[in-house]
């Protein structure tokens, strides 16, 4: 389904057929690579590959739809860095190479800034988001912008992951049927269907993790406030920038380029894992009804797998107690009462200060999209809670300061009695959750795929900063278990 608001230019004719160009599911590095080649292709080239598969693939009878618009001036901003190539100036190893951005990345271009709202479609930014300021100064090519659950999810109580009013459905492209999750669904089905090598997401809670693994890709989720957050339209203050792609490497690269260092490709080696601590917490046995279910068998079943190979590639494999002990049903309560805070209080601010846009507060966005309901359409019976919601600022950072301990302690206890370097968890085990409260970073690795064509996933997590680690941990899981795989595309529910 193609969303109003797209950029000029876009129709199924405007490009030729491609059945598969030679630059899809390429990884970053890849690309680098190709182009350096004395008659390898340009970046012309390659955005024009990505661009006929936007309009060809994701855009057709069949594809996933994780484009919510393309950036009329990518193949122009190509030409340009192919010039500076050309004169021998090489920005560095993302030169050239094409990515997609979440909707809430400001860009100052022809492309809206809206977070998948109808409501929020008006004049484009005036300024680029700091991080995307310092990927295009690494030589990026900013081909569009990726569909997403509407507002970070935070308008239904009962939300449909990768839906927004702007762009329609995002779907699942290795079943089509099956969950996408959110709400940086468009960036992870991007990079799964090899239009892109990397894609921006924004996390709150999951919003990198849980796309990343269910659609078969690298997902990163730095520490928080590690990326600059400026020029995003953020929903907390936990809310942190990372990356999908389609290996470690082109993460450890992106992370560099976006904070404007050379800190995180040093650990990208063979003998990453040799005397690595790494924390797993054993599975207890499954039950007669989860031994019937396709996904857990294969997230226990590859979780099992990935201990065995990283024991194999040197790491030293330490089993752990629980993650959510000390976190009372209080914590919990108080943490979505602090959150939900949040929310209403960055909402409130972006909106009164982007200047062009149709509504300018959260009553005003509730009366638009009620005026605008019909079939099909999520409520926004969450929003409405928000919106309707008194927490005082002092409330607020007081409950922030009681609960942040509580889920870092989670973390930093069993790293500290164990001595480990970091922890690795089946994705089920929904770990991702207690390391984005504490504001920790997270990658989620694809770990095999299940019996009904849906991807698998292991989740590696630690302390504070510990990117570096993490990266070097993820990277060489990565070479001991070669599972990301290409989409199948298949029809049904999964």
């Amino acid at each position: 389904m193609i969303g109003p608001g797209l950029g000029a230019g876009w129709g199924a004719g405007l490009f030729d057929a491609v059945a598969n160009p030679p630059q899809a599911y390429r990884s970053a590095d890849d690309l680098a690579a190709d182009m350096a080649r004395p008659n390898g292709p340009g970046s012309d080239s390659v955005v024009r590959d990505s661009l006929k598969l936007i309009a060809n693939m994701d855009k057709g009878l069949q594809g996933a739809n994780a484009f919510i618009e393309i950036n009329p001036d990518a193949r122009e901003k190509a030409r340009a860095l192919d010039k500076e190539r050309a004169e021998g100036r090489v920005r560095g190893p993302l030169h050239g190479v094409p990515i997609a951005l979440k909707d809430v990345f400001e860009t100052n271009d022809k492309m809206q800034t809206s977070g998948g709202s109808m409501a929020l479609v008006g004049r484009p930014a005036s300024k680029n988001a700091k991080v995307v300021d310092n990927l295009l100064k690494a030589g990026v090519v900013i081909i569009g912008k990726t569909n997403m659950s509407e507002l970070s999810n935070f308008r239904s109580e009962t939300p449909l992951d990768g839906w927004s009013s702007r762009g329609g459905q995002t779907l699942n492209p290795h079943r089509l049927g099956g969950q996408a999750a959110g709400s940086s669904t468009g960036s992870a089905v991007a990079v799964a269907q090899g239009i892109v090598p990397l894609a921006l997401g924004v996390e709150t809670n999951g919003s990198i993790i849980t796309p990343a693994a269910y659609n078969g890709v690298v997902g990163f989720k730095p520490t928080e406030g590690l990326v600059s957050t400026e020029g995003v339209m953020t929903s907390s203050r936990q809310d942190t920038v990372g990356t999908f792609t389609r290996n470690v490497r082109d993460a450890a690269q992106a992370l560099d380029a976006m904070t404007d260092t050379n800190l995180y490709t040093q650990g990208i080696k063979p003998d990453a894992l040799v005397g690595k601590r790494i924390g797993y917490t054993p599975l207890p046995e499954l039950s007669a009804e989860d031994t019937s279910d396709p996904a857990k068998k294969a997230d226990r079943q590859h979780f099992e797998e990935a201990i065995k190979k990283l024991q194999a590639k040197g790491a030293v494999m330490v089993p752990v107690g629980r993650l959510d002990e000390g976190v009372t049903n209080d914590t919990y309560d108080d943490y979505g009462r602090a959150l939900y805070a949040d929310v209403k209080h960055q909402l409130e601010a972006y909106l009164a200060g982007r200047e062009g846009l149709p509504v300018k507060s959260l009553s005003e966005l509730i009366d638009f999209n009620e005026r605008h309901n019909g079939p099909g359409v999520p409520d926004q019976a969450l929003l409405t809670m928000i919106s309707e919601l008194s927490v005082s600022d002092d409330e607020r950072n007081e409950l922030w300061a009681a609960i942040g301990p509580i889920f870092k302690n989670t973390i930093d206890k069993p790293l500290t009695d164990y001595k480990l370097d970091a922890m690795v968890s089946n994705f089920l085990s929904d770990s991702y959750y207690y390391s984005a409260a504490a504001g920790y970073p997270g990658i989620s690795m694809p770990s095999g795929m299940d019996e009904q064509g849906m991807p698998t996933a292991v989740h590696f997590y630690g302390a504070n900063l510990s990117e570096a680690t993490l990266l070097s941990i993820a990277y060489g899981y990565e070479q001991a278990s070669h599972a990301i795989r290409k989409p199948a595309f298949t029809p049904g529910q999964g």
